[in-house]
């Protein structure tokens, strides 16, 4: 499925969809029955969080290294379609009442950062997991971000490839940071939660360089060097294609087994409060966590965190398309941006 960015240049960038490189996985959707033959998984517009995003670039801005210019990315997904091997796209059967959902955490350090264009590059350390679930019921939630790593872990991979990515911001005059549906972060009582606009993109990132383990009754085939990639990946703010997160997991299954519960707790008594998201801290349990962007969400900024809005599809086991990399630094080279790497 083709990604529609907010920049055409970038656009042109990932315009490329789907990975002829990957070889089909035959995947039951509940572990029996609801088998597909999936070369590419198709996972709905999402949140993503730059935890201390803002903090590492101030830190490279005053020519820190190493540590002190990294950061961790957390995301998480619902799967509502996939392709298969000859390229064409499916929704999910519609005898298949549960949902298959995906969290992720992987390291980034900021490589250049460019105050007056507030435009910054990153690139992967190679640290980082993913995790897939099964879980019986349809319960996950974009807006408190519970229930994407509830039920069955069915598979983990560690470890993260190289890959690099760019955002900027492109107007620093705050805006509503929810655009989408009932407006869930604009409540007056508890303060409007603003966002600076901007875009990004990021290149292919393979997840699975080692730790891989997977379940054998929902992905059967056994295929060699298993991975997952997340490919035509988008960035950006305002939210216009779905409700921002306001919890997001940062720990992990561990074994593959069921019974897992997320950490983002969306009972009655702990439900979204419509404002700022920090006045949402009681939805968290061990292992959650609530952004910290104050009241104006915008890399560059004074809070030490970032979110936005990511879309992205997940090859499976295959190898990222040609030529990508070479038209992001197409994108990079057209935003003027110079890229310098931290040692």
């Amino acid at each position: 499925m083709r990604k529609t960015l907010i920049s055409a240049l970038v656009a042109v960038a990932f315009a490329v969809v789907g990975n002829a490189n990957a070889a089909p996985l035959t995947f039951s959707l509940d572990g029996t029955g609801n088998v597909i033959s999936a070369a590419s998984l198709d996972w709905a517009q999402t949140s993503f969080l730059a935890k201390n995003g803002n903090q590492a670039i101030a830190n490279f801005a005053f020519g820190a290294t190493g540590a002190a210019v990294e950061f961790d990315v957390f995301t998480h997904a619902k799967l509502t379609g996939y392709t298969d091997g000859a390229g064409v796209t499916h929704s999910l059967p519609g005898s298949f009442l549960g949902e298959i959902t995906v969290v992720s955490k992987f390291t980034e350090r900021v490589t250049a950062a460019d105050v007056v264009t507030r435009t910054a590059s990153f690139e992967t350390t190679h640290a980082g997991w993913v995790e897939m679930y099964y879980s019986a019921r349809q319960d996950s939630e974009n807006l408190t971000g519970a229930n994407f790593n509830n039920g069955t872990l069915i598979m983990r991979a560690d470890g993260v490839g190289d890959s690099t990515g760019l955002f900027r911001v492109t107007n620093q005059t705050a805006v509503a940071l929810d655009q989408f549906g009932s407006d869930d972060y604009n409540s007056a009582a508890f303060g409007a939660q603003k966002t600076v606009s901007g875009f990004g993109v990021q290149d292919t990132i393979v997840f699975g360089s080692s730790g891989v383990i997977r379940d054998i009754n929902f992905l059967k085939t056994a295929i060699p060097d298993f991975s997952i990639l997340f490919e035509n990946i988008s960035i950006g703010v305002p939210f216009r294609g779905i409700d921002p997160s306001d919890c997001f997991n940062t720990s992990t299954g561990g074994a593959l087994s069921p019974g897992k519960v997320s950490q983002c707790d969306a009972q009655a008594t702990t439900a979204h409060v419509d404002g700022l998201y920090s006045a949402n801290t009681l939805n968290v349990g061990a292992g959650g966590y609530v952004p910290v962007v104050g009241a104006t969400n915008g890399l560059f900024g004074a809070s030490p965190d970032f979110v936005a809005q990511t879309d992205y599809n997940s090859a499976v086991n295959g190898t990222p398309e040609p030529g990508t990399l070479a038209l992001l630094g197409l994108a990079l080279a057209g935003l003027g941006l110079t890229r310098r790497r931290s040692a």
